[in-house]
């Protein structure tokens, strides 16, 4: 029997970007932990939810005005499919047309913010 769609599953978008191997493994080290250290009352925590906050958080900076430099994503590289909450998406879409880069852009800029601020970063770019 197929589960019913919750509001959040009903309203995701699917983009795909190219991204650095070791992004989507330190994500998923930064899941694992979360949930290893979540008490008895933690909710259980996703990938999307740490692609979610990192995008979120990117998209925060550009609407207080500060100054980001969106770095190119690798090239040559396979692309990852992520799922997103439609509006998250529409805001990934907004900045690459307002900036004139490409969503893939917005991704690796939002990503490579998200792992320097958790102190992931050298661990994501050796691997």
């Amino acid at each position: 029997m197929v589960r019913p769609l919750t509001d959040r599953t009903a309203s995701m978008a699917k983009l795909d970007a190219p991204l650095p191997p070791g992004f989507m493994d330190a994500i998923q080290q930064l899941v694992d932990t979360r949930n290893r250290q979540g008490g008895p009352d933690h909710k259980r925590i996703y990938a999307r939810d740490l692609h979610e906050e990192a995008i979120a958080e990117l998209i925060q900076h550009v609407e207080a005005g500060e100054q980001v430099l969106f770095l190119a994503p690798p090239s040559g590289k396979a692309r990852k499919s992520l799922w997103l909450d439609e509006k998250l998406k529409a805001g990934v879409d907004r900045l690459a047309n307002e900036h004139s880069v490409t969503r893939g852009a917005v991704v690796m800029t939002a990503f490579h913010s998200y792992l320097r601020r958790l102190g992931m970063l050298q661990r994501a770019l050796a691997a």
